[in-house]
């Protein structure tokens, strides 16, 4: 397989609704103009192709300098555990260089990864979940 990462590749409602479909993320798919504005709302995103076929995406909310929190980031399952994830990580620390900060929330199953990633637990992350 020869895989290609791109840089805000223009990717469709449907191309993003079926990752997080296919990798069960709980997104809200139903609400396609909901989809669309995360999408347009994004500044950065990194995916990995083969050929004409979308493999998966880290989706990422930064300012370019200080800050990068890593919102998503998705592999469809028959293409996990290549390092598929890994590649798009490191792509992501390349682009933006050593001055800005990337911070992400993780599941629990995900750790390992992430920590061999080079992330670093923290304990002082909050959140106000909203529903709607």
């Amino acid at each position: 397989m020869k895989l290609e990462i791109k840089v805000n590749e223009p990717l469709t409602v449907e191309q993003v609704a079926m990752l997080y479909r296919e990798t069960e993320f709980a997104k809200p798919l139903d609400d396609t103009n909901r989809l669309q504005e995360m999408i347009n709302h994004t500044p950065l995103v990194f995916s990995a192709w083969s050929g004409e076929s979308l493999l998966g995406f880290a989706r990422c909310l930064t300012d370019f300098e200080y800050f990068c929190y890593l919102s998503d980031i998705l592999i469809l399952p028959s293409y996990q555990k290549q390092g598929i994830g890994k590649i798009l990580i490191n792509e992501m620390k390349e682009y933006l260089g050593t001055r800005t900060t990337i911070s992400l929330r993780a599941d629990d199953g995900a750790l390992g990864f992430y920590e061999q990633m080079g992330f670093e637990s923290t304990d002082k992350m909050y959140r106000i979940h909203r529903e709607g």
